[in-house]
């Protein structure tokens, strides 16, 4: 096996990373790598590895199979590999994977800073569940620091700046997998994202509970303040947001002064139901009322800007009216997309055990229903992108064809003409193109 010196007269080992779920696990995915590409080869060449780290999600039940899946393919790609389970499903249900062909060694999400230790003791022959504990001791006696997403090679990279949840949704796994919400330090935070900035023309500002930003810092701060922190002190790029309770909107950035160049205009807005009664079953903080008053005030003051959400069907006890309601608010409301997801009772969580629970045929159907208004909502959102003109970020350049995404969070395909991948170019849409649009470069002659 190629590879290259490791400082010590030999070929460093090669390690596969695999990435599951949200952009907060992605970014979890490219700190470890930027800890471990001194001392292992992480060749993406597809060539066998020594070593496999699965970051896994848990969020639904789906999610976990796919951890199952992604770990058994590891083991067929990589044979003789010792693989490494960490993540949220590492997390919550670690005994589901220990027995998996091939692993070596599960660390959760609570101790996935101490698995570059844990595989330097794979490496080296030495106790990896001593060496897995030596290293979470060692990096939380440190400073969080931003994920080294540069060494991958990202257009747009990833800036995790909070981690773990304080809230407890009555369906939700994350708050046992990923404790408590916990903030970078303010300071670091701006500096890590000006930094990222002057590099790369977009930066995806990334956290579990990302709204919750700061309310564990002294003095407390918040999202609003971080980006406008940035903004003063000569952020070059622009900031895309993750998903964003409605509650915790940071409506700061809507201002025209904080807006633009800082801040896509592209919002997720999690809903969950259209429906009170389900909405106080699952403890989320608002009613369809204030959700609805959040989307509209957004919308209104940033036109044309994608609007996206999040939806679940089939919480136990939801009955077809509750399922109309949700249906009737997510007509009302300016969305450009849905992200739809059958309920999943996940162990330990309070909805786990309620009584009263929908088949999965319905909740099934239900999703498909929302979905189709979805893939409709999607489609006039990009039919209504021609003629409009916007800053793209090149992602990929292939066959003459450059393709990136736009602020508003389009997929865009125009005839290449000597773009460099992460170039932040203008162009004009000229009409939709399958699941994105074409365009032309802005400064085509029409």
């Amino acid at each position: 096996m190629d590879g290259s010196p490791d400082g010590r007269g030999g070929a460093r080992p090669r390690v596969a990373l695999v990435g599951l779920g949200c952009r907060a696990n992605q970014a979890d995915l490219e700190a470890l790598a930027g800890r471990l590409a001194p001392r292992f080869d992480l060749g993406s060449d597809g060539s066998p590895a020594e070593f496999v780290v699965v970051n896994t999600c848990a969020v639904t039940v789906d999610a976990a199979a796919t951890a199952r899946r992604a770990i058994r393919r590891a083991a067929r790609e990589h044979p003789g590999a010792a693989i490494v389970a960490t993540g949220c499903c590492a997390e919550a249900a670690p005994e589901t994977l220990r027995g998996l062909p091939g692993v070596a060694a599960v660390a959760g999400a609570s101790a996935r800073n101490g698995v570059a230790a844990l595989l330097e003791a794979l490496r080296d022959g030495a106790d990896p569940e001593a060496a897995l504990a030596r290293g979470v001791a060692a990096a939380s006696a440190e400073p969080w620091a931003p994920p080294a997403v540069e060494r991958r090679g990202h257009a747009r990279p990833l800036l995790k700046v909070q981690d773990g949840c304080d809230a407890r949704c009555a369906y939700c796994v994350v708050p046992r997998a990923r404790g408590a919400s916990r903030s970078m330090p303010f300071d670091a935070a701006v500096a890590a994202l000006c930094a990222l900035g002057s590099r790369h023309a977009e930066v995806v500002l990334t956290g579990v509970h990302l709204g919750a930003y700061g309310r564990d810092l002294r003095p407390a701060r918040s999202l609003a303040g971080l980006v406008l922190e940035a903004v003063a002190r000569g952020l070059r790029a622009r900031v895309r947001l993750s998903s964003v309770e409605p509650l915790e909107f940071p409506r700061e950035l809507l201002r025209a002064s904080g807006r633009r160049p800082a801040v896509c205009e592209h919002f997720h807005l999690p809903l969950q139901s259209g429906s009170d009664r389900v909405l106080a079953a699952m403890r989320r903080p608002y009613r369809a009322a204030a959700y609805q008053a959040v989307v509209e005030e957004v919308a209104a003051r940033v036109p044309g800007a994608c609007l996206g959400a999040d939806v679940m069907t089939g919480f136990p006890g939801e009955t077809e009216a509750d399922h109309r309601a949700t249906v009737a608010l997510v007509e009302a409301l300016p969305l450009a997309y849905l992200h739809v997801f059958p309920f999943s009772p996940r162990p330990g969580t309070d909805a786990a055990s309620r009584p009263d629970p929908v088949t999965g045929e319905v909740a099934r159907a239900r999703a498909r229903e929302l979905l189709a208004i979805s893939e409709q909502r999607w489609g006039a959102y990009l039919a209504a992108q021609a003629g409009e003109e916007a800053e793209v970020v090149v992602e990929r350049i292939a066959d003459g064809v450059a393709g990136g995404t736009a602020g508003r969070y389009v997929p865009v395909r125009w005839p290449a003409a000597g773009e460099r991948r992460g170039d932040l170019v203008r162009v004009r849409i000229v009409g939709r193109d399958g699941d994105g649009c074409a365009a032309v470069r802005a400064d085509t002659p029409t």
